[in-house]
């Protein structure tokens, strides 16, 4: 079967909280609170990876300026450059990267009388000649005399026992793991750390007596009274007490953390400080602020604002306070034709009267004529007082804004909440008033009645959350946040999220049970209040006013303007965060230009071409406009060089009448206008022009200038007829209009976090006004020239948004595979082992110069497949199961070697993890035979040994992977729609319900992510205690994931080395290390193997040791071993003239419904067209090197033939070379393609169709300058009835 496969490595930068690597290049790189930025700028590296003897930084700059001597009570790692506490020496954890301080370590025993395996361990008196070797030297059990009675001695509970465990007595101490200690009954071993804790976990109780009951005075107690703990480690993030008092009452810790506030409960990044707004309640982030000095250009404002020292006594205030305009010598020149009679300011007619003081002697507001009566808009109300017009949504909102309080008179009655008692005169009372003798409603409905009547026990016992006395007789009640069902007994909750107030909070609303609480996007903080959100870094408006173009602080109030060379008014702008660059056109130039942000230099983007409206995608560093003479809508990619009109691309010229404004919406890949020709409207369409729609052509009048909240996912518009600003959902629903008498005349809109910013050129200001209600109005800039276009500047804005859309990647070919399933890597070696369901195999491929080239096929089964499959990355051992062999058994990489590991007990192997530095593995097994299918959790050493179930409730895991420390197993429930955790001595459950449709997860860097699949493909992540995050959405199927950073991969066991010395398999073990065999071998000794002699000559074992076959019948392709084993051909090819027969078996993936068409990559834009793409029957080779440079090959669309590029090529013929750089973790995702299956490197798998190319350019060059990653489409199935010719899958490196 053929199919095309996919392999997209998405890159991670930091912690994810809002830090999506989109582009290569410079540019300010945000690094969470636990990582440090390099001094180059190019990574971030964990606090734990300074000065710990391992260059992480590609600058070194994380080994320089580390100590080279320690204190008396500290103990310094032997590569010289870290130093520890001494408590921490010989702890079991290692805190040194050379591991220094582990080694050569006693570790005590309870007794200890006899030292053994060269001093690094001490053992009791019983645990000599008991029979059993406690030591790896046999010292415990030599010069035993065969008739020595053994000792019983009584003594004291051991602080740490290690050793595999004994069957206990009473009189006996048990023998516990590292990290362990036995209860006092010696009944069981618990961790360490659960000792004093506030919890029993010893039956006898016996690990909370003898705690401490109170603390030093630098210690805080925790809530139980039974533990103390540093203060430093209260409100750190990390909860230590068991009942998490230590966490309580705290604000989670925000990036770049710089300044505690409120009591501790709450910390600022240094951002917020001094910035003009009070972010703390204790306003201690506003004291002691001294007043930063302005530079030699700028004029200081009394205020300590900073503006343009030519806007000095300009004749028009710029500084709030006005002191720019005070004591000046000479009188302003005016450019308009009006004065301030006696301050002498320079005014416009707009101005007078208009409510806002401009003359600093107030004659602009003197002697204003009465109000006269007014007609209201189409969307507004009128006040009784006919003197004022406000928007229909202020009526009734519980807050006055007719001068006569009119709006709020005649409102209907009062909604009380569902916990609440409503009066006949319709307040609302909290149950526990009603009935207590007092009267508390104005008409006393409350009191009097069946009062006297109390709820009888029986109404408690129905009654879900209690019942109260009230004047209609008893009733049921329910707590705050939720409501009484409808058979008047059982409370449900309220979701608060979806019935409160729009703007209850500004970004995101968590419902919980009782209540709701509001969190914040990446990139955002949670202010004081806990329902609005600040960005970090001063978000600055950009406004264009006649030829100027000014740049305005919203928190400094600075003022700064931009170099233009525009001898017309500027009507449309943007920037280019990156570039450090403002795009923007003017009325009468034919050209698309840029001003620098460093004031230093202006240039032109392109020439040649008439631009009405501007925008820029930044994500795939493009720039969009519509060009209003011919009617159309075109882009080019943002570079350096200047370029011509020859350079552009059209994206859409067809049924364009006269489109005004322009935005778009990277995350997700969308662009909208506005349309004012015959049919006026506001379209949508896909970035490269597919799926274009109408989204709005109701309640408008003449939509202008369009912007796009990223935060509520609403477009915004203004409407000059309907003098209003109206908003909808990105689809068109939830049409809102605001017209208040601010909006008379905008002309160009901007939306930030709860704000919305117009402009108006008639009144000549920029003003603002809550997005949704449109209240707490504000005056922005006011100046004598009039301003048009408006945009917000974020410097954060590519670090704070999420991805609707495959983030940028890169595609690579897999050679010779069909139907990808299961994958794992190995950074190290950079080394990428795939399973093919359709051949039954697995095999290895080399990552290098962004491509991956075939290495080995290390594995191929017949007639089975394989079911479950994890790399060991420091011996680069396969484990693996299957189908026909339920088993855990081990391949060495060189395919010489096999082992089984665990067979007793398995019913089918669903999904491997591997933890090689702590040598454990573990597995999911699943009980086919049970009635619901059920599974467990086993976890073992890596040899097999000390095998435990760790959890015996799962359903259907998989996805199974360890945390970077090795204590805790993660795993995907995907029939419970559950991500269980669970710590690998089976203690510590944890459990994330997530959303339908799980399918995978993994674990980067302490960062949980998984994959939902329901009508779209979601990669969700979610950090330490903060809430679940959208990362990206794509239409794709995904299958599987797996994450991949250098932490995840470090360490070292002893197989490190020379395979720790075994001639086969090294296997890790938590104690060390075991030698294993091959099937067919037995150990000599410690470390070397011999053929097993048990078979006749001229024959060998089967895997399962059941029987014994000739040589010739192995790999001759026939099963004859009853698991199939003798067709294990691994590393070998089969006999010539072997017949191979069909899988009869299930594959570990369902064969698709149906054949699809094969990928077929164009150059330039995608689309979404549905055009069948027929691979030419062409000699491959020939045409490879003739027609496409030898770097792709050839398909034909409508009898053209035509070039799919390789990996890291583009153009016609694929002459070329891209070069991408890929930093962060790698994750990797396997989604579906081609009706067979893809892979996506978070690694994801995906079944992906690409579509041909909607690209009209207007000279040769067109097609070649948009690729992939400049203009990305979505990716969909197309049907055909066409059989796909093998394709070869790629992997797509995000």
């Amino acid at each position: 079967m053929g199919g095309c496969l996919f392999l997209c490595l998405v890159l991670l930068s930091g912690s994810l909280q809002g830090e999506l690597v989109v582009s290569a290049g410079s540019g300010i790189r945000s690094c969470t609170r636990d990582s440090k930025l390099c001094r180059d700028g190019s990574e971030c590296v964990l606090y734990s990876y300074l000065c710990d003897g391992e260059l992480d930084c590609t600058d070194g700059s994380d080994e320089e300026d580390c100590e080279t001597s320690c204190s008396k009570d500290q103990f310094q790692c032997a590569h010289g450059k870290m130093c520890i506490e001494k408590s921490q020496v010989c702890d079991g954890v290692p805190q040194c990267q050379d591991r220094s301080d582990e080694l050569q370590c006693v570790t005590l025993m309870r007794g200890c009388v006899h030292h053994c395996d060269n001093k690094t361990r001490c053992l009791p008196a019983n645990f000599l000649c008991d029979g059993e070797e406690d030591c790896s030297d046999g010292t415990d059990e030599a010069t035993c005399e065969d008739k020595k009675e053994e000792e019983t001695i009584t003594t004291s509970v051991p602080s740490v026992l290690v050793g595999p465990s004994k069957q206990s007595t009473s009189s006996h101490p048990i023998k516990c793991s590292l990290g362990f200690i036995p209860c006092s009954d010696n009944s069981e071993c618990i961790q360490n750390r659960y000792f004093c804790d506030g919890e029993a976990d010893c039956r006898d109780g016996s690990d909370e007596a003898k705690c401490s009951s109170s603390c030093e005075k630098d210690q805080f107690q925790c809530a139980h009274g039974r533990m103390c703990i540093e203060k430093s480690q209260v409100c750190d993030g990390v909860p230590h007490c068991q009942d998490r008092s230590d966490e309580v009452e705290c604000t989670k810790y925000m990036e770049g953390c710089s300044h505690q506030c409120d009591n501790k409960s709450r910390c600022i990044p240094s951002s917020f400080l001094c910035d003009g707004e009070s972010d703390c309640s204790d306003g201690s982030d506003e004291a002691k602020c001294d007043k930063e000095d302005c530079s030699d250009k700028e004029f200081k404002c009394t205020s300590g604002q900073c503006v343009l020292a030519p806007m000095r006594c300009d004749g028009h205030p710029d500084c709030r306070d006005r002191s720019d305009e005070e004591d000046c010598t000479k009188v302003p020149a005016c450019n308009t034709k009006l004065r301030c009679p006696q301050s002498k300011e320079c005014l416009v007619q707009e101005w007078i009267c208009d409510g806002d003081q401009d003359c600093r002697d107030g004659t602009d507001e003197k002697d204003c004529p009465p109000v006269a009566p007014v007609n209201c808009g189409e969307f507004q109300w009128l006040c009784k007082s006919k003197t004022k017009c406000i928007p229909t949504a202020w009526m009734c909102d519980g807050m006055k804004d007719c001068n006569d309080g009119s709006d709020e008179t005649e409102c209907q009655a009062v909604t009380c909440a569902p916990h609440q008692f409503q009066c006949g005169s319709q307040e609302c009372l909290d149950p526990n008033l009603v009935c207590n003798g007092i009267t508390n409603c104005a008409d006393g409905s409350d009191e009097g009645g069946s009062c006297h009547t109390d709820c009888a026990e029986e109404d408690n016992m129905h009654c879900s959350q209690g019942c109260y006395n009230t004047p209609q007789g008893p009733r049921c009640r329910c707590a705050a946040g939720f409501r009484l069902m409808e058979d008047g007994l059982a409370c449900a909750d309220v979701d608060e999220c979806k019935v409160q107030t729009p703007g209850v909070c500004s970004q995101l609303c968590i419902n919980t049970p009782g209540s709701y609480r509001c969190d914040c996007q990446p990139g955002f903080i949670m202010e004081a209040d806990g329902h609005h959100c600040k960005i970090t870094g001063e978000p600055l408006l950009l406004s264009s006013i006649q030829t100027d173009i000014y740049l305005y602080g919203l928190r400094s109030h600075s003022l700064v303007t931009l170099p233009s060379s525009a001898k017309k008014a500027v009507l449309s702008l943007d920037y280019d965060w990156k570039g450090q660059k403002v795009f923007w056109v003017s009325l009468g130039m034919d050209a698309i230009m840029w001003s620098s942000l460093d004031q230093k230099m202006t240039g032109s983007l392109i020439k040649g071409v008439r631009a009405d409206s501007i925008a820029v995608d930044w994500v795939g560093r493009n720039l969009y406009w519509i060009n209003g003479v011919k009617s159309c809508i075109a882009a080019i990619r943002l570079a350096a060089a200047s370029a011509s009109s020859l350079d552009q691309s059209i994206i859409l010229d067809e049924d364009l009448d006269q489109p005004r404004s322009l935005a778009l919406l990277p995350q997700k890949g969308l662009m909208f206008w506005t349309e004012i020709g015959n049919v006026v409207k506001i379209e949508r369409a896909g970035m490269d022009g597919s799926e274009r729609r109408a989204v709005v052509n109701s309640s408008l009048g003449w939509p202008g200038g369009v912007a796009v909240d990223a935060v509520s996912e609403r477009v915004y518009w203004t409407d000059e007829r309907l003098r209003a600003i109206g908003s909808a959902t990105l689809d068109g629903n939830d049409i809102r209009i605001l017209q208040i008498k601010e909006t008379t005349n905008p002309f160009s809109v901007a939306v930030f976090n709860d704000m919305l910013y117009w402009s108006d050129a008639k009144k000549r200001v920029v003003q603002a006004a809550h997005k949704i209600s449109g209240k707490n109005h504000q005056v922005v800039l006011k100046k004598p020239r009039q301003p048009f276009a408006v945009k917000i500047y974020l410097q954060s804005q590519h670090t704070a948004a999420e991805l609707k859309g495959w983030p940028e990647h890169l595609a690579l070919q897999i050679p010779s595979v069909n139907k990808a399933n299961l994958m794992d890597y190995s950074l190290k070696e950079h080394t990428l082992f795939v399973t093919d369901d359709a051949t039954s195999s697995l095999s290895s491929f080399r990552l290098k110069d962004s491509l991956l080239t075939s290495r080995d096929q290390l594995l191929e089964l017949l007639d089975d497949a394989i079911t479950a499959m994890a790399v060991d990355w420091i011996t680069l051992n396969i484990y693996w199961s299957s189908y026909k062999q339920p088993r855990l058994q081990v391949t060495a990489v060189t395919g010489t070697y096999t082992a089984i590991l665990i067979k007793e007990g398995i019913n089918r192997v669903g999904s491997i993890a591997l933890h090689p530095p702590s040598g454990r593995v573990c597995f999911t097994n699943m009980d086919l035979e049970a009635t619901g299918s059920t599974a467990t959790i086993v976890c073992a050493s890596m040899d097999g040994g000390e095998q435990r179930v760790v959890w015996k409730d799962a359903v259907q895991p998989t996805s199974l992977v360890f945390s970077n420390n090795g204590d805790n197993i993660f795993w995907a429930d995907t029939s419970l729609g559950t991500i269980g955790s669970v710590l690998i001595d089976g203690s510590g459950y944890t459990e994330l319900k997530v959303d339908d449709g799980l399918t995978a997860v993994a674990v980067s860097d302490n960062i949980l992510l998984w994959i939902t699949v329901t009508d779209k493909t979601r990669l969700w992540y979610k950090e330490a205690q903060q809430d679940k995050k959208l990362w990206f959405e794509v239409g794709t199927q995904v299958v599987g994931l797996k994450a991949f950073s250098k932490p995840s991969q470090m360490g070292s066991n002893p197989c490190t080395e020379n395979n720790g010395n075994c001639e086969h398999l090294c296997l890790a073990t938590p104690a060390g290390r075991t030698c294993k065999c091959s099937y067919d071998h037995i150990l000599l000794n410690a470390t070397q193997c011999s053929p097993e002699q048990h078979c006749p000559a001229g024959s060998r074992p089967c895997l399962d040791h059941l029987s014994c076959l000739p040589v010739e019948k192995f790999c001759d392709g026939r099963g004859d071993c009853t698991d199939h084993s003798d067709e294990n051909c691994v590393g070998t090819q089969r006999r010539p003239g072997a017949e191979v027969l069909a899988p009869t078996q299930p594959h570990s993936s369902p064969p698709p419904p149906s054949s699809v068409s094969p990928v077929s990559q164009v150059t330039g834009l995608h689309t979404t067209l549905n055009v069948s793409i027929q691979r030419v029957n062409l000699d491959a080779q020939q045409c490879s090197q003739r027609r496409c440079s030898g770097n792709g090959h050839c398909v034909e669309t409508k009898g053209v033939t035509t070039c799919v590029c390789s990996l890291g090529y583009s153009g016609d013929s694929c002459e070329n070379r891209l070069v991408k750089t890929m930093q962060g973790p790698i994750v990797y995702a396997a989604v579906g393609l081609c009706a067979a299956v893809v892979i996506v490197i978070v690694a994801i798998v995906l079944v992906k169709r690409k579509k041909s190319a909607n690209l009209r350019g207007n000279g040769p060059s067109a097609g070649k300058e948009m690729s992939m990653t400049d203009l990305e489409s979505k990716a969909e199935t197309i049907p055909t009835s066409h059989t796909a010719s093998a394709e070869k899958p790629e992997v797509d490196l995000p």
